[in-house]
């Protein structure tokens, strides 16, 4: 294995993984390899920060499939793994500055890209109007069609 991979995260060369995040012989190694081989340690590792923001923001249950399901969604989404990568997942993990459609424009932190919503922390002011509500308070989504742009602040 190489001590070095051009990272499809940060486009730029350093360190591999020593070792696949998920072993060999399960259901998740050939994802495990993959990341490996194209992603370096240090965006695994803010992968791993985003992860358990992810985790508690939308309190998902890693045990359940579908938690687990959301969860390697985005993962893959973040580590820009996915063939038609999201042109919004470059900004997971960031504050930016979201418009609407309405004419409203809040800071907040984007930690979800799905096909049909984006989610949103850490707003200035509490969830605003035109946001729903997750089952924490402190996250909300909104419908990506509601949404003018989103820009990093």
């Amino acid at each position: 294995m190489t001590t070095t991979v051009n990272c499809l995260k940060c486009s730029e060369e350093k360190p591999a993984l020593a070792t696949p995040p998920f072993r060999a012989g399960t259901k998740l190694g050939p994802l495990g390899a993959e990341i490996q081989e194209k992603i370096c340690a240090p965006c695994y590792k803010d992968w791993i920060a985003m992860s358990v923001k992810l985790v508690n923001e939308l309190r998902l249950d890693t045990t359940d499939p579908r938690g687990q399901e959301i969860w390697l969604s985005q993962m893959k989404t973040f580590l820009n793994l996915d063939a038609g990568s999201d042109p919004w997942a470059r900004l997971l993990d960031k504050r930016v500055r979201v418009a609407t459609v309405d004419g409203r424009t809040v800071s907040a932190t984007l930690i979800g890209v799905d096909e049909h919503t984006l989610t949103f922390s850490d707003f200035d002011g509490g969830v605003p109007p035109g946001f729903a509500s997750g089952s924490n308070k402190g996250a909300g989504s909104i419908a990506r069609d509601a949404v003018k742009t989103v820009d990093p602040e």
